[in-house]
């Protein structure tokens, strides 16, 4: 299960409430045409993901989108 999250900045805890520091979390980019993806305009669309790692050692995928993801209904 992932979770998104809350805020439109680099976030400080993950959505469990672990604290974000360095060498806790994977950022990434992932490709997508989602609505909030598709307004940032052509060449970025896609959102920058946070994998938090805690969570990962607990067997739990944390996963945060920025902008947003919104599944295509």
């Amino acid at each position: 299960m992932s979770a998104a999250c809350p805020h439109d900045h680099v976030p400080f805890v993950c959505p469990r409430g672990h604290p974000i520091v360095p060498g806790e979390m994977i950022v990434s980019w992932s490709p997508c045409v989602c609505a909030p993806s598709v307004a940032l305009g052509e060449g970025r669309q896609g959102h920058r993901t946070y994998l938090c790692l805690a969570c990962k050692d607990e067997r739990r995928t944390t996963l945060c989108y920025l902008p947003a993801h919104v599944p295509a209904s």
